[in-house]
């Protein structure tokens, strides 16, 4: 687990509420303290979507909920908090273990996930990892640390690492 300072946050925001960036994330929840409060978990009603419109582990990706997002946090008043959890989608979590050659298969990994965080006027991203196995291999955290990385440069977004 890494935890990176963001800045511009006007930048970020664009990214997070007006920008397809993170919109083929899976959503696992979101927390929005601002107009209202507002909490939403990614785990869809049932028979919603079919089987082919959500992920493995049965979340809807960020796309689906972003406008709800966008709509509580919009305006001149800048909200009070916010918290989003995404998780990498399981289509995407194979090709990322076998760029990394690692032992691991994606039956083994819970997720992979990174929390972005509004607080007191700083934003912050948190990554992390779950296994539903034992393993002494860390290489795979290392790896996706360094995918969360790349991807940000990739997108635009500054950081640095506080943690």
């Amino acid at each position: 687990m890494r935890v990176y300072r963001l800045f511009d946050n006007k930048n970020v925001m664009a990214h997070i509420l007006t920008k397809d960036t993170f919109d083929n994330f899976l959503l696992s929840e979101v927390k929005i303290s601002g107009k209202a409060s507002l909490h939403l978990t990614g785990s869809p009603a049932p028979g919603f979507f079919s089987e082919e419109e959500l992920d493995e582990r049965g979340y809807v990706t960020y796309g689906v909920l972003r406008p709800i997002c966008l709509e509580m946090i919009k305006g001149t008043k800048t909200p009070e908090s916010f918290t989003f959890m995404f998780l990498l989608p399981s289509k995407e979590l194979e090709g990322f273990l076998d760029e990394t050659e690692s032992t691991l298969q994606p039956f083994d990994v819970e997720n992979l996930s990174f929390l972005v965080r509004f607080k007191d006027g700083e934003l912050t991203l948190t990554t992390g990892s779950a296994f539903k196995i034992f393993t002494m291999d860390k290489s795979i955290n290392d790896a996706w640390e360094k995918w969360v990385q790349n991807f940000l440069h990739e997108k635009g977004i500054s950081f640095e690492e506080i943690l």
